[in-house]
């Protein structure tokens, strides 16, 4: 399943989408915002897809507001969803986001 072209959701940058895949009577989509925002992340699309996989299960496709979505995607793992596919935007460099923590914390504390 290709996330990447805008069919299900329109381009955004600052945005990951994850498939997810449950028990039809684990559906929750509530439960999902749950573990999304135990991450401090937001739901920004959450769609049930048409497909599911082979054993039956339902498969969900979900976009969060982070760049890097491996913590949503270990919450999600916690709360008891099997995570399919996670789709990052392509420019996510992790080094660089952790510059930009340790340029941030530095800001705060010359402004203290």
């Amino acid at each position: 399943m290709d996330l990447t072209q805008d069919i299900l959701f329109p381009h955004s940058p600052d945005a990951s989408t994850l498939v997810l895949a449950c028990r039809p009577q684990d559906y929750s989509a509530s439960m999902i915002a749950r573990a999304v925002e135990d991450c401090d992340a937001h739901v920004i699309n959450l769609n049930l897809l048409a497909d599911r996989t082979p054993a039956g299960e339902l498969q969900v496709a979900l976009r969060v507001d982070h760049r890097n979505a491996s913590s949503v995607a270990r919450s999600l793992r916690r709360f008891g969803y099997d995570v399919l596919e996670i789709v990052s935007p392509e420019e996510y460099d992790p080094d660089e986001e952790l510059a930009r923590s340790r340029a941030n914390e530095l800001l705060r504390y010359l402004e203290i």
